[in-house]
């Protein structure tokens, strides 16, 4: 009677390793195709396209608590890189 148990135990055991390696594999395939999708992607016109990089125009200024928390975070990034 023990013996059935642990056969049945590995039997469940290798069911649910194999419905893992499924999963993985389902998901995986799905992620793929996703970006296969969306390589092939061109932004709609009506859709503003952001700045470009390189102008000399000025950045916007930060709003609120969090806008200040990220530029003070920036300049900070900055001055390492600089000094």
């Amino acid at each position: 009677m023990q013996g059935i148990g642990v056969v049945i135990l590995i039997i469940l055991l290798g069911l649910a390793y194999a419905a893992g390696y499924f999963t993985r594999d389902f998901k995986s395939r799905k992620r793929r195709e996703e970006a296969r999708r969306w390589r092939d992607y061109t932004q709609p016109d009506w859709l503003q396209a952001a700045a470009p990089a390189n102008t000399n125009e000025a950045a916007p200024q930060p709003v609120g608590e969090l806008g200040q928390m990220l530029n003070r975070w920036e300049s900070r990034a900055r001055a390492r890189r600089t000094g």
